[in-house]
Parts: C-alpha cells; sequence; structure tokens
C-alpha cells in the first residue's frame, strides 16, 4: 500500500516536470532567424552575386506559408542624387529544393514572397536559400573601391541568433581593408568579429551576440584602385536615363499633352477675330435679351438669374406679365389677354411669338395659376423656374453661336491619362510617391475649376455684394492654389522625383485648355459684335446719342423696348439716365412723365427714373438669387558608416 502511494506521488511528479518542460519548450521556440549567412562575389565588371541562407524556426505565428524578403533598390550617390540599382533574380530555394515565390515591385525596391499560398508549414526549422544579381553597388573613390553592404537588413521583425558574410573580391584582388557595424540603423556597435581567407582574397565576418529585431550587421571591404573596371560614359547616361525614367516619362507626357492642346485650340478653339464695332440702334435679329444675356457671358453668369431677369423684363414690356414689389420679394403676375407694351401703342405679341426662354417663364406661370412670389418660402420653385429657362435657352443656342469642342478637350484627358498610366508603368513609381501625388492632382483639379467659376461668376456679377463675394472665392481659391503649388515643390524636392510637380502640370494643362476650347462659330461671332454695338449705343449719354448718324428718335417706347437688353447686358443704369435725360426736356406731346404700367407697389420715383428703374431690375435679379436654397454641406523611411548604411539592407517578414 507504502509502494503504491510512493508511485502515485513520482508519476505526479513526473507528469508535472513533463509539462513543464513542454511548457518551456514552446516558450524556447518563437519565431526567429536562427542563421543568416551571405556570400558576396565580386565581379570584375561590379556586378555583385548574392546568395543569401536564411534559416527560420517557424511556429505558424508570423511564417504560416514562408518568409518575405525585401531589397531596396534606391540608393544616395555622393552628388546626393538618387539613384536605382539593377537587379535580377536567379533562384529561390526551400531546403536545396525549388520553391514558389512572386515578386513585388515599387519604386523603392523589390519583395519577394517566398511560398505557396495554399500551403501552410508544419512548425519547425527551415532553410531559404536566394541568388540575385545587382549592379552599381560598387563605390568609387580617388584612393580605393569599396563594397559597403548592409548584409541582413534593419527591417526585420524577428530576432537574428547569428548573422554572417562572406566576400569574394574578383580573381588576384585581395582587400586593402574592411570593417563592419551592427546594431539597428544608424549605430556603430563592434558586435561582429572578421579575418580573411585565401590571401585576403575573400574576407568573412560574423557576429558574436544575437541581434534584436530590426537590427543587422553591415560591412565595408576595400578594394585597390582599379580592382573593378569603371562604368563608362555610355553606362553613366544610360544609368542617368534609367533612373529618371519617370520625370523622363512625365515631362514626354507633358509635352505631348500641352502639344495637342496647343493644336487643337489652333485649329477649333481659337476665337474668329472680331469684327468692327460700331453703335447698333436694334439688336441682332431673332437674339432675344435673356439670349443676348448668354451669348455675351458665353454661357450663364451668375446660373443664369441675370438673363431671366431680363426675359422677365421683356415679358413685362410686352404687357404679357406684370411686376409687383413686395416687402419680402417681388411678385410676378400674368396678365390675362395682354399683348401690347403700355400705353404707346407697343404692337401685340402672341405666345407663339415669343422667344423660348420667355415662353418658358410664361408656361411655369401659367402652372403656377397666373402668378408667382419670388421669395424664400418659394425657393425650391424658384430653383424649377431657373432649370427649365436656362434649359429653353440651351437648347435653343447648342452649338448655334457657340461649340464647345469636347471631342477635342477628351482626346486631350486621354492623352493624359496614357502618360500618368506611363509614368507609373515606366518610371518604377514609388508607392509614397503615388499617395502624395494623387491627392494633389485631385485638390490641383477642383482648385483650377473652382477658380474658373469664380472668374466667370465675377465677369457676371451686377451687384456689388455679388462682387465682393466674387472677389473672397478669388482670393481663397488663390491661395489653395499657392498652397498646392508650394507642396508640389516641396514634394517633389523631398522625395526626389519631379513626378508630382509633373502630375500637377498635366492637371493644370488640362484645365486651361478645356477652358478654352470652347470657341464662337462665325454666326456667333458676328452675333457677339452686333450685341457689342448695341451695348456701346445703350451706354451712351444723350448728348452723345444725339450727335450719332440715324439713331432713332427717343420715346418712351424706345426706351422700353430696347430696356430688356440693357437689363441682359448690364447697362440698365446709363440706359434708364439717358431716357430721363430726354425726358426733362420733352414736349408734351412727347410725354413729360413716365410710369410704366408693367410695374406696380412701392419704390418707383417719377422724379428718379433712372434709379428707380435701375432699383426695380436689380431687385429681380437679386430677388431670384437670393430665394435659392443654400446647398446642404456634408457632415461628418572605413568613414562615417554605421549599422543599416550601404548597398543591399531591407528586412522581411513572414506570411
Amino acid at each position: 500500500m507504502r509502494m503504491t502511494l510512493i508511485a502515485r506521488r513520482v508519476i505526479c511528479l513526473l507528469a508535472v516536470l513533463l509539462g513543464c518542460a513542454l511548457l518551456s519548450t514552446r516558450a524556447d521556440a518563437n519565431e526567429a532567424i536562427t542563421n543568416f549567412h551571405a556570400a558576396i562575389d565580386v565581379a570584375e565588371d561590379g556586378t555583385l552575386t548574392v546568395t543569401e541562407e536564411i534559416t527560420v524556426q517557424a511556429e505558424g505565428d508570423q511564417i504560416r506559408r514562408g518568409i518575405y524578403r525585401d531589397l531596396p533598390l534606391i540608393f544616395e550617390m555622393a552628388s546626393g542624387r538618387k539613384a536605382r540599382a539593377g537587379f535580377e533574380l536567379v533562384s529561390v530555394e526551400r531546403d536545396g529544393a525549388s520553391e514558389p515565390y512572386r515578386v513585388e515591385r515599387s519604386g523603392d525596391g523589390v519583395r519577394i514572397y517566398i511560398g505557396d499560398s495554399d500551403v501552410f508549414l508544419e512548425p519547425g526549422l527551415y532553410r531559404y536559400t536566394i541568388t540575385y544579381l545587382t549592379t552599381r553597388q560598387i563605390r568609387f573613390f580617388d584612393s580605393h573601391d569599396e563594397v559597403y553592404w548592409n548584409v541582413t537588413g534593419n527591417l526585420w521583425g524577428f530576432p537574428i541568433n547569428k548573422a554572417s558574410a562572406q566576400v569574394t573580391l574578383p580573381a588576384g584582388v585581395t582587400a586593402s581593408r574592411w570593417d563592419g557595424y551592427t546594431g539597428a540603423y544608424g549605430q556603430t556597435g563592434k558586435d561582429f568579429r572578421s579575418e580573411s581567407r585565401s590571401g585576403s582574397h575573400q574576407v568573412y565576418f560574423e557576429t558574436t551576440r544575437p541581434l534584436a529585431p530590426r537590427q543587422g550587421l553591415t560591412i565595408v571591404v576595400a578594394m585597390p584602385k582599379g580592382a573593378v573596371v569603371p562604368p563608362t560614359e555610355a553606362d553613366e547616361i544610360g544609368w542617368l536615363l534609367s533612373d529618371y525614367s519617370a520625370e523622363i516619362a512625365g515631362a514626354f507626357g507633358l509635352l505631348v499633352v500641352l502639344g495637342y492642346y496647343v493644336f487643337a485650340w489652333g485649329r477649333v478653339g481659337r476665337d474668329p477675330p472680331a469684327g468692327v464695332i460700331y453703335p447698333r440702334f436694334e439688336a441682332p435679329e431673332g437674339i432675344s435679351p435673356a439670349l443676348a444675356s448668354y451669348i455675351e457671358d458665353r454661357g450663364f453668369a451668375g446660373q443664369g438669374w441675370t438673363a431671366l431677369s431680363a426675359a422677365c423684363i421683356s415679358l413685362a414690356v410686352k404687357g404679357k406679365l406684370v411686376l409687383e414689389q413686395l416687402s419680402d420679394g417681388l411678385r410676378l403676375e400674368l396678365v390675362q389677354g395682354g399683348g401690347t407694351a403700355g400705353p404707346w401703342g407697343g404692337k401685340p405679341v402672341s405666345a407663339d411669338e415669343l422667344p423660348s426662354g420667355e415662353a418658358a417663364v410664361l408656361r411655369f406661370l401659367d402652372r403656377q395659376g397666373g402668378a408667382f412670389s419670388v421669395n424664400k418660402d418659394n425657393g425650391p420653385s424658384v430653383v424649377l423656374l431657373g432649370n427649365s429657362f436656362r434649359s429653353a435657352i440651351e437648347k435653343e443656342s447648342r452649338q448655334r453661336y457657340f461649340k464647345s469642342n469636347l471631342v477635342f478637350s477628351a482626346i486631350g484627358v486621354l492623352f493624359s491619362l496614357l502618360a500618368v498610366v506611363g509614368i507609373i508603368n515606366f518610371g518604377d513609381v514609388s508607392g509614397d510617391e503615388i499617395a502624395i501625388t494623387l491627392p494633389l492632382m485631385i485638390i490641383g483639379t477642383v482648385a483650377s475649376c473652382m477658380l474658373i467659376t469664380v472668374v466667370n461668376s465675377l465677369s457676371g456679377s451686377r451687384s456689388l455684394l455679388q462682387r465682393v463675394g466674387s472677389i473672397m472665392g478669388l482670393f481663397f481659391v488663390l491661395i489653395v492654389l499657392l498652397v498646392l503649388g508650394g507642396a508640389s515643390a516641396v514634394a517633389a524636392f523631398s522625395e526626389g522625383s519631379l513626378l508630382t510637380l509633373v502630375a500637377v502640370l498635366i492637371v493644370a494643362t488640362n484645365v486651361f485648355f478645356i477652358a478654352l476650347m470652347g470657341a464662337p462659330t462665325a454666326l456667333g461671332r458676328s452675333v457677339l459684335d452686333a450685341i457689342e454695338g448695341l451695348k456701346l449705343y445703350l451706354e451712351v449719354a444723350e448728348a452723345e446719342r444725339m450727335n450719332m448718324e440715324g439713331v432713332p428718335r427717343m420715346s418712351p417706347d424706345h426706351f422700353e423696348h430696347l430696356l430688356p437688353y440693357a437689363v441682359a447686358l448690364g447697362v440698365e443704369k446709363p440706359w434708364a439716365e439717358t431716357f430721363a435725360s430726354w425726358l426733362r426736356t420733352a414736349t408734351p406731346a412727347e410725354g413729360t412723365s413716365y410710369q410704366p404700367r408693367w410695374s406696380r407697389g412701392a419704390g418707383f420715383d417719377a422724379h428718379n427714373i433712372a434709379g428707380a428703374l435701375s432699383g426695380t431690375t436689380g431687385a429681380l435679379a437679386s430677388s431670384f438669387s437670393s430665394s435659392v436654397p443654400a446647398p446642404k454641406s456634408s457632415s461628418s523611411g572605413f568613414s562615417g558608416g554605421s549599422s543599416g548604411g550601404g548597398g543591399g539592407g531591407g528586412g522581411g517578414g513572414g506570411w
């Protein structure tokens, strides 16, 4: 019985000891690089053949399918210019047998994934062998040539229990001196031993302590001058072209895009020469006041409210509607059966004879029951009125007076996209460069479009408040573009690449020429000349008007006939002043007072006709623009050497 009890205690003790041993074994079996050895063979032409043997302890944590190896290829020359080393992968093996792999290239180097994505490794030791060729790694000095090589890299996430390297120089060449460094990047630790072999034809390095994660071994071996054939002038030129392939591709692409746009603009985007401008006493035939505004501004300036106001004034003087000024806006009211313009015998105009924009206004008012108040309460309806009016004008004038030449612009955008793709494909652009460039391109595009919009708004602004708002918007956009240009320059020089600057210039070229590509047709040019002549007439004072040959006699009918065009062209005030000046000297038969029958409500001062009419027409445009609801915003990397220096380097991990 006593023996049985002793046996049970012994068994329990053995079980505890065995469990502790297993736990200890598992605790000691952390993933690590147990051995990292690199054989670096130097050829006479400077090519390095590097064979890395990396033995790892895999436990299925990070190393599940295999490992990956990062090899940087960008280095900085003595001049400070960044250059790219050549690289050719020869073979990849695991435990002496070929192993599947894939190579991912970036602007900074390559990453070699070793292993099969469908095969998971059992825990254990695995030896990976990577052989590759690399060029432009020899450093040439006045007194010697040298191999400066980061053996392990400083970016491994695993400890390296032992690291070693053997440098084999070209036949008949012996090392003059050598050194090494250990530790994290920039440190100058000396935890290694080294020796020469084969009469200093080979130099061997080995660490004397384990390296922690992100620590590495870097070596430097000097050779007599001339041991390696230096690059020829042709080699230097070829390397220079290779180093700046992205910039060359970008500059070529920019020149192609710029050249195309200059050609296209010269062919279809250049405005026809203007004709002789002289005062005209009538509007161009078939051109309504709203259409005159649209043609002069080459589109709808200020969202088209001035053109819409001109259309309403035109309807009013034709006797089709009445404008009534209210305390909170303006009221438009249809005149049933209206067809004469005031008491001076204006010619009746039928609805079928109205221009398309004015007809759209009448149809809208008819749907509103014949009357409509332009105020904030009816803001959504004002938007509908504006949309239907603009659509009618654009449909009437599309491609007749102006050609947008969008096909030519689209070809330019296509060339630009091909240029960007060429830069990325042929230039080995880094992820960092893309991450910097794309946002700047997007911001540049948006800011440039905003600049065009603000400039157009400024040119079309009628009131002081609108002009102040446009100037503030212009100031803001110019600041954005200035900051963008500075950021592009800083990014270009800090990254050692002009890619960002080239890309932003491509964007700017597109925005600039797309804005210029539209041009008036021959008919549009002649109409523009006629409109300019009419505007010239409407701006002159009464005394100057009387000196013109063939000028029509002023009358209330003539004044009201051209008043909508004056509103459309932004010269209603001088036109009203001309009329007021005439009225003061008119005979009783011609009429000595003026009260427009198409305008009701407070605000019209018969003693200040120019101010009253200017106020009425200005209030109309202001009522339209101020009634529109505001858009909603969205919520919510021998001398001065250190660990990590030289060629090679990088790091790796498991996957």
